[in-house]
């Protein structure tokens, strides 16, 4: 006995979707890590860009910028930063730190430094995995602090 068979079985049907709902899922943990990465590479590129600013800044003034809120660019700073920059962005936040005392002279643990309080604990762990040696931070929970100047006035 002969079947006139056209199109697909309910079996069929589940196994495909099955493989596309793995595939998806695989490309979904895919794009938020690489999402992460570029995040972490958007951080890296703002500290780097403080880092500059307040090097200038010192440079030419004699003094560091004083202490400003977080998600507040340091008006100290504002000529020597693009006039876009923005200290808060959608998923982080950096705050200006100058914990150099009013004298003078080097403070407790280290003197100019920025916070970075991300939103997402996976984002801060990337961002610390890709700073890596490019110079000394302090990560706790989902703030990281990188120190611009130490307790020695170097970095």
């Amino acid at each position: 006995m002969k079947r006139d068979r056209r199109g697909f079985t309910f079996i069929e049907l589940l196994i495909v979707v099955a493989v596309m709902a793995i595939l998806a899922s695989l490309a979904t943990l895919k794009y938020i890590d690489l999402r992460h990465r570029a995040l972490s590479a958007q951080v890296i590129g703002d500290l780097e860009a403080i880092r500059l600013a307040a090097y200038t800044g010192f440079y030419e003034t004699g003094t560091w910028a004083p202490d400003a809120g977080a998600g507040i660019k340091p008006p100290a700073l504002d000529s020597y930063l693009s006039r876009s920059f923005s200290f808060s962005k959608p998923d982080y936040t950096l705050d200006w730190e100058n914990f150099v005392p009013p004298g003078g002279g080097p403070s407790g643990g280290l003197q100019i430094g920025v916070v970075v309080s991300a939103k997402n604990p996976r984002l801060a762990r990337t961002l610390a995995q890709n700073l890596g040696d490019r110079g000394p931070f302090i990560l706790a929970g989902t703030t990281l602090t990188y120190v611009i100047v130490g307790a020695d006035g170097r970095t």
